[in-house]
């Protein structure tokens, strides 16, 4: 009795150890996970980009012929989805800070999503989208692919994040006040409200790094 006692005591003094261990692991693991992006927490945020994606999702593409006017405010949407696009697959393969990399994950399933609705809807009309980078992206992914670290992270939230999204504010505003083409305008107001998320958000970023 006395032996089977003391080995009862040591397998649950093993059990309780080995819980201990487990529970500081854990520990250890969420405090080295984010839990905000910018002063959002991970979740709302990524509630947002959820509903974002579901709205430009839910636009439906038109065969009415698009204005020049239309058409050229359609091609500088394409052209700053895809500046966005391109430069955060590369953020996300090589920041190091983990609310940067939430910030190029978002943008890279965002722009991803709206760079399909864009094509959906140029293919009904009709019209040719760009299919690579033009020069000036071309230019901004080479300089990122050259850096690394905090230069990187500061250099892709400050140009893509902040000032990328700024200019994509003015032109889905635009295209909101200005465009006759439903599908277009649509498109706009739907991905609006997440531009504006991701431009917030940024600034926030910025401020930390």
């Amino acid at each position: 009795m006395k032996i089977q006692s003391i080995s009862l005591g040591l397998l649950m003094t093993v059990l309780l150890t080995g819980v201990s261990v487990a529970q500081q692991n854990s520990g250890a693991m969420s405090a080295g996970t984010t839990t905000q992006v910018g002063k959002e927490s991970k979740s709302e945020f990524d509630s947002q980009n959820q509903k974002g994606a579901a709205a430009v999702s839910a636009v439906s593409a038109t065969n009415a012929k698009l204005s020049s006017a239309d058409q050229n405010l359609m091609m500088e949407v394409a052209k700053g989805g895809m500046m966005q696009l391109e430069v955060s697959k590369v953020a996300l393969q090589k920041a190091t800070n983990p609310e940067v990399r939430e910030l190029a994950q978002a943008e890279v399933d965002e722009q991803t999503g709206l760079s399909a609705k864009l094509q959906e809807i140029a293919s009904a009309k009709g019209i040719t989208l760009p299919s690579s980078p033009d020069p000036e992206t071309q230019a901004m992914l080479t300089k990122l692919q050259g850096m690394s670290g905090a230069a990187l992270d500061k250099m892709y939230v400050s140009e893509s994040g902040v000032k990328g999204h700024e200019k994509l504010d003015r032109v889905m505003s635009t295209v909101e006040s200005t465009a006759s083409d439903a599908s277009l305008k649509g498109i706009a107001k739907a991905a609006h409200p997440l531009v504006k998320t991701h431009l917030t958000v940024s600034k926030q970023i910025m401020s930390k790094l």
